[in-house]
């Protein structure tokens, strides 16, 4: 029995009738083929070429700068003085790294860093790279001469008068160079793993050296924002115990004052309520000295502790100039060009035999 070549007949499939109608269709199936093949190596060979740069790295967390002063903390509560106010970390969690590298500021450093492009034979910023003499890809050349034509007329006419028009201190950029902030941002990454801690860098550029520059770059200005930020933050514990302890150097010498002017005053008398208070003037300059000599040791902790900081991060694997190119895996390109060309040519066989014979007939 000879099948017609439908697929379906009423609600059932008809594998053998698809077997035979992918038969029946097989020249026009290979000529669809070969059109997405050709469109697929027209693309695999016009992409630019990438290469992506990477490395592993490990924070090493550092304790924060944390009171150390055990009973002393409850006499400082006494004295009107809160010690864990002292005991908040210096450090910033890996966990806020990749927020950190995709921030505006950190972008915009990276991003105006001149570096060497071996392609070119040059330094050159990854701005004005971009925007000037990254190679462009085919289908990159179609969407701006298609869909983003009329931008581009517009941009001619249009001109901006800044003269009039006020800074408010904001970050301002224009549409374009919003673009390549996105693209250059969206040409690196910083991964944590939550299980090891392990930090992931890479960056990918179209070329070898500028992509392991980048990525050394990423690296380098990272342990910069986390180096000032424990220095800053340092800093400020440092002036706040000082701060404390010139209060409480005041507070000791004037409850001294005291208690010497009230033995004076008394030096000669015998009298229960004297001796009370002068016990009691003694207990309140034993608190504040102890709280006085704890400041004084956490304020030389405090001066120590803005000598040691240093960077927080050891290397698992170094970043490498990549010996091999990322983009465009050419092979695989030709191969789903190859399948989408075989189901496009399958699904309108279909549809062809089974649908539109029926409204014809």
């Amino acid at each position: 029995m000879k099948s017609s070549g439908k697929v379906f007949d009423g609600d059932e499939f008809d594998l053998l009738g698809l077997l035979m109608l992918i038969w029946n269709a097989k020249a026009f199936i290979i000529k669809l083929t070969s059109v997405f093949v050709v469109i697929g190596v027209i693309v695999a060979f016009t992409t630019p070429v990438e290469y992506t740069a990477s490395g592993k790295l490990i924070s090493e967390s550092q304790e924060g700068s944390k009171s150390n002063l055990g009973g002393l903390s409850g006499l400082a509560g006494l004295a009107g003085f809160d010690f864990n106010s002292l005991s908040s970390s210096n450090t910033i969690s890996p966990e806020l790294f990749p927020e950190i590298a995709k921030s505006s500021p950190f972008i915009n450093k990276l991003i105006h860093e001149p570096i060497y492009f071996e392609n070119k034979d040059s330094l050159i910023s990854s701005f004005n790279y971009l925007k000037v003499m990254k190679k462009k890809s085919l289908f990159e050349i179609l969407i701006e001469y298609t869909v983003g034509l009329p931008n581009k007329i517009k941009s001619l006419f249009i001109k901006t008068d800044s003269s009039n028009k006020r800074n408010y201190d904001l970050i301002r950029y224009s549409k374009e160079d919003w673009k390549l902030y996105d693209e250059f941002a969206s040409r690196y990454s910083v991964s944590i793993d939550d299980n090891s801690g392990i930090i992931s860098v890479s960056a990918e550029m179209p070329d070898v050296v500028a992509s392991a520059q980048i990525a050394n770059l990423i690296v380098n200005e990272l342990t910069r924002e986390i180096v000032s930020y424990q220095l800053e933050k340092a800093e400020s514990n440092y002036k706040f115990i000082e701060a404390r302890y010139l209060e409480f150097e005041e507070e000791y010498k004037l409850k001294q004052r005291k208690l010497a002017q009230y033995s004076d005053r008394n030096r000669n008398i015998s009298n229960p309520i004297i001796q009370t208070e002068y016990t009691r003037l003694q207990n309140e300059l034993s608190i504040v000295f102890e709280v006085y000599k704890g400041l004084a040791s956490q304020l030389e902790q405090a001066k120590i502790k803005m000598k040691e900081i240093t960077p927080t991060f050891m290397v698992l694997e170094p970043i490498r100039i990549p010996i091999d190119k990322s983009k465009p895996k050419r092979g695989l390109i030709i191969m789903i060009a190859s399948f989408i060309g075989i189901l496009c040519g399958i699904i309108y066989s279909i549809v062809k035999v089974n649908f539109l014979s029926k409204e014809h007939a």
